[in-house]
């Protein structure tokens, strides 16, 4: 069995859900009697969850092993997630700050799932495992709009996502290798119950919070800048955004033999100055087509930076890869927790413009950052492509 399967079942799923859920959420709202202030309220809900969840996200992973504990949380997130449909209004608050809680224990043991298999077998993985999560929302769409085409309810369409989950981690289980959590490999130490953010994390946070911050922010308002400030109608802003997911699907997909022929400082470069191009091409962009290799380019330039800073928190000294991408989520959580009321703020009293053009400056930080990429060695050699 290819060592790709395992954890791009992993991250298959955890996008069949997100998407299914978010896809169907207007219909949740309206049939809990919320309206979209209440419901951006209860969103806040899932902060609450990823706050607590975090500090001891890596303990847990280590504990359960990174296999048992990514296989459960996916299988407790598909229990649920129906009942979004089925609850009150005021259970809303609540079924988001389980979901979060459960999903960011996920995200660290995917996580340690695929750098687990890079570490027993050689062969790098990492990149392409993300790469379907960009799978897993087109492929969520599409049933999306092909369940929900035909009538049915949201609580029925998310029991039919789930119960594919719950098959798909049938088979995950059936054929992932029963590793020794990270914790235990040479170079990893037991660390405390919560992980706080140290010196070495957060100068990981530094080198890849402005590739972040553009990838969030072109989920949260492109298609407002295609619009508004381009021109483009609801309908050709949808293709043109695909452009995006094009990019960044593409990019992971040969992002393994990338990190195999360069070293991380080149790419984390690389990558910066491939989203100052396209952010520079998405402003300048007086069309559709212009826009769209905008968006393409800043897809393919935000693809390794998920992959990349997993790959040098793993390398960190001192305690289990599982905790300290905890702490980097943390971290990141903390230092990001106002951006989004920021970005819109400015959006709505100076433009939707300066949104973008302001990311410059974060990127510019990534590309000057880039040597924190090669400063920490691999414990074991360096992972060849498979």
């Amino acid at each position: 069995m290819h060592p790709l399967v395992a954890p791009a079942l992993l991250f298959l799923s955890n996008a069949l859900m997100h998407i299914t859920l978010f896809i169907r959420l207007p219909e949740i709202a309206t049939g809990a009697g919320l309206d979209k202030a209440e419901l951006g309220l209860a969103m806040l809900a899932g902060t609450v969850g990823t706050l607590l969840a975090l500090p001891i996200a890596g303990t847990v992973t280590d504990r359960l092993t990174p296999r048992v504990a990514a296989a459960s949380m996916l299988c407790a997130n598909a229990a649920m997630m129906p009942l979004f449909a089925l609850v009150p209004g005021w259970a809303i608050p609540v079924m988001f700050a389980v979901y979060t809680f459960v999903r960011s224990i996920l995200e660290v043991a995917q996580n340690m799932v695929a750098i687990g298999i890079e570490h027993r077998t050689g062969k790098s993985v990492l990149s392409r495992s993300h790469g379907f999560w960009s799978v897993g929302l087109l492929v969520g769409s599409l049933l999306a709009g092909a369940i929900a085409g035909v009538g049915t309810v949201p609580a029925l369409h998310q029991a039919i996502i789930s119960g594919l989950v719950l098959v798909l981690m049938a088979g995950f289980l059936a054929i992932a290798p029963r590793s020794v959590p990270l914790s235990r490999l040479p170079g990893a130490e037991r660390g405390p119950l919560f992980a706080v953010p140290t010196i070495p994390v957060l100068l990981v946070c530094a080198m890849v919070i402005g590739i972040s911050l553009t990838e969030g922010t072109v989920y949260d308002w492109s298609v407002f800048y295609l619009q508004e400030v381009v021109g483009i109608d609801v309908a050709t802003a949808g293709v043109v955004f695909a452009a995006f997911t094009v990019g960044m699907g593409g990019t992971r997909m040969v992002g393994d033999m990338l990190r195999a022929r360069f070293s991380g400082m080149v790419l984390v470069r690389g990558s910066a100055l491939v989203c100052i191009a396209g952010m520079t091409t998405l402003l300048l962009a007086e069309g559709p087509i212009v826009a769209g290799l905008g968006l393409f380019m800043l897809g393919a330039g935000v693809a390794l930076n998920a992959p990349l800073g997993v790959t040098v928190i793993s390398r960190l000294p001192g305690r289990s890869p599982s905790q300290n991408m905890a702490a980097m989520s943390l971290a990141m959580l903390i230092a990001t927790f106002g951006v989004p009321a920021g970005f819109g703020y400015v959006a709505e009293y100076v433009g939707l413009a300066a949104v973008f053009a302001g990311l410059i400056p974060l990127l510019v930080l990534s590309f000057l950052m880039a040597p924190v990429a090669g400063r920490f060695r691999p414990r074991d050699a360096q992972p060849q492509p498979a």
